[in-house]
């Protein structure tokens, strides 16, 4: 088991007996700072291999061997600071690659030498890129808060180049950090104040639906999973036709602030997480 730390602290741990294995801080190895909300990406695990984004001046991306977290490479070429999302790995262009958001762009690093193979300008108002981008049959999609909204780029590959070309941009579904789920040729996912839950056509851009709320969603069997800030979890069909809930719950007893925490489902469970309290609920069709 790999944990991140807000302040930068980077461990392993035995996943049965819960021992630590290995630990090192990205801040004193890396040259970095800490970011305003504390480093909070999910580290991408492939192979032998760790990935994560330390944003510091000695490496904005890193590949650690993740048996005891040496260094295998370092990219220091990726502008910006800690953009907060996850990183997501696919091929195309003859290059297994590695993509991200820094604060103020989107990325795409050859996964096995950390050379940068494209990048492009994004940044919103806060300078922070917190949803994750998605990758599909040579498009990269990213959506970014505060206005910022939406954008799919083409990756244009020619001999051992990668070029990124605007595809379409939008002010639409301008997603702060409840993330966006790709199914069947369709964007689903929430705008910044009171924007609303939106379907986008993935080629075009296009508003499909639109309907009102705000927050985390996660897909599983043709269903989307939404979880409401305020606490309101929605069953919702993943369909284009139109926005259809199948049933609503409110999280009981789920404490102060905003629900951030992103909506799980795993087998045939749904957890949902909020400050100091776990909920799992039982979504089998028996």
């Amino acid at each position: 088991v790999y944990h991140l730390g807000e302040l930068g602290r980077l461990a392993a741990f035995d996943s049965k007996s819960g021992s630590e294995v290995w630990s090192i801080e990205l801040r004193d190895l890396f040259d970095a700072e800490i970011p305003e909300y504390g480093y909070s990406e999910s580290v991408h695990i492939e192979g032998d291999r760790l990935y994560c984004c330390p944003a510091g001046k000695k490496g904005y991306m890193v590949c650690l061997d993740k048996h005891n977290g040496k260094l295998i490479w370092a990219n220091t070429e990726i502008p910006g600071t800690v953009g907060f999302s996850s990183l997501i790995i696919f091929d195309h262009g003859g290059h297994r690659q590695i993509s991200g958001l820094s604060s103020n762009s989107l990325f795409g690093v050859d996964l096995n030498t950390g050379k940068l193979l494209w990048q492009t300008e994004y940044e919103n108002s806060r300078s922070n890129n917190v949803a994750d981008p998605i990758y599909h049959k040579g498009y990269v999609f990213a959506s970014s808060g505060y206005g910022k909204g939406s954008l799919l780029l083409r990756l244009n590959a020619s001999g051992n180049g990668i070029t990124p070309e605007k595809e379409w941009q939008t002010e639409l579904m301008d997603n702060q950090h409840g993330g966006v789920i790709l199914h069947d040729g369709y964007l689903y996912g929430a705008g910044q104040n009171a924007r609303g839950w939106f379907c986008l056509d993935f080629q075009t851009g296009t508003q499909i639906w639109n309907t009102s709320g705000k927050g985390s969603l996660t897909y599983a069997d043709h269903m989307l999973y939404c979880l409401d800030e305020r606490g309101i979890m929605t069953l919702v069909k993943a369909t284009s036709e139109k926005y259809e809930a199948v049933s609503v719950f409110e999280v009981p007893d789920g404490g102060e602030g905003m629900h951030w925490a992103h909506p799980v489902v795993c087998g045939a469970r749904l957890y949902i997480r909020h400050q100091d309290k776990l909920f799992a609920y039982d979504i089998s069709d028996q």
